[in-house]
């Protein structure tokens, strides 16, 4: 009777948990629209940047090109994850798969957990035929592998949309404000340990906007973890976006609890062999430049994206993204670097302080 009962618990919840994974995605779009989600100032406007008066540099000479993938990207961004599976999800990615391309970044998919619990909304992830040269990546909640999910479902997210490789985003402080949060967060390294060799294609761990410590960037690295994308505060709050869809206001009083974005690369900057990616408060491309001068490869954003990709088409996304592009040079051409190594070895100082620039 036990075992019975036990069954029929677990295919309530599977079935209780797709109604409520496309409902909470619905949610989050139109949050994310029309809410104020952005507690905190981005955490680069603090950084006085460097200005060289002659640069002896034409601007047609800045190269903002990274490899990042066995691929060439125009510039170091990565349009992080914003949705899938409902409706609305199929346009979203399909426009921006079609700017990625166009300007040459990467793309981030949104959270594929829907793609398992209801296979028909596999659609809205396949976007591969638009996008056929730029790194595509998969996602999915890394507390998942203690509700189900291993190396089968994980390896069937990447098959299935050709990806050049996975984020796992850690969010516990997401998931405890979510009114049907998964919040089992134990062993959660062991098992990811076990799972970075039977995955087909390179893991990425992905923080949501309350950021990463060295500790934790620490033990990832040690099991193998080669890039870590830090989205710290600064940008959007995910406990403020579910405060929105909960009715005791939990979220409200996390909405800034976390590490800063450029604190998290300061910090984490140190670990050798460890790439960092630059999530959370970036909204221009000077932002973009501070973030490699912090200690990132890349950086990334989803906000600035979701309302051209799901109002307009993918027209309207690739003018931000050649926008982007086209302050990141300028800041460059500003702080008389020429390439991105370049640009990586610059000394910001915050407060607008004195600051130095290459060769001073």
């Amino acid at each position: 009777m036990a075992n019975i009962e036990i069954k029929y618990y677990k295919t309530m919840r599977k079935k209780l948990q797709k109604s409520k994974t496309h409902s909470r995605k619905l949610d989050h779009i139109k949050i994310v629209r029309e809410k104020d989600i952005e507690p905190l100032p981005s955490s680069f406007d603090k950084y006085a940047f460097p200005y060289v008066a002659l640069p002896e540099l034409d601007l047609a000479d800045i190269d903002t090109t990274i490899e990042f993938f066995r691929r060439t990207l125009s510039f170091p961004f990565i349009i992080s994850s914003i949705t899938g599976g409902p409706e609305k999800g199929h346009k979203i990615n399909v426009n921006l798969a079609k700017a990625a391309e166009h300007a040459k970044v990467a793309l981030g998919l949104g959270s594929m957990r829907i793609m398992i619990e209801k296979p028909e909304l596999t659609k809205s992830f396949k976007v591969r035929k638009y996008c056929p040269s730029i790194p595509l990546f998969a996602n999915l909640g890394i507390v998942q592998l203690n509700y189900g999910f291993g190396e089968d479902e994980v390896n069937k997210l990447v098959d299935t949309i050709e990806a050049d490789g996975i984020f796992l985003h850690v969010n516990h402080l997401h998931e405890a404000v979510q009114p049907e949060g998964d919040t089992n967060f134990q062993g959660l390294i062991k098992k990811l340990e076990k799972l970075i060799p039977k995955v087909h294609v390179p893991i990425i761990i992905k923080e949501v906007g309350h950021g990463i410590d060295k500790k934790t960037a620490k033990k990832l690295h040690n099991i193998g973890i080669k890039w870590i994308d830090v989205s710290g505060t600064g940008g959007s709050s995910w406990a403020l976006i579910e405060n929105y869809r909960s009715s005791d206001n939990v979220g409200e009083v996390f909405k800034a609890v976390g590490i800063p974005t450029d604190k998290a690369l300061i910090d984490a900057k140190s670990i050798k062999g460890l790439n960092l990616i630059a999530g959370g408060g970036i909204r221009n491309g000077l932002h973009i430049a501070k973030s490699i001068a912090l200690g990132a490869k890349l950086a990334t954003a989803a906000k600035p994206l979701l309302k051209p990709a799901l109002e307009k088409d993918e027209k309207a996304c690739i003018e931000i993204l050649e926008r982007l592009k086209k302050e990141l040079g300028i800041a460059m051409f500003c702080a008389g670097v020429q390439s991105l190594p370049e640009l990586s070895k610059i000394k910001l100082a915050a407060d607008h302080d004195e600051h130095l620039a290459i060769g001073q």
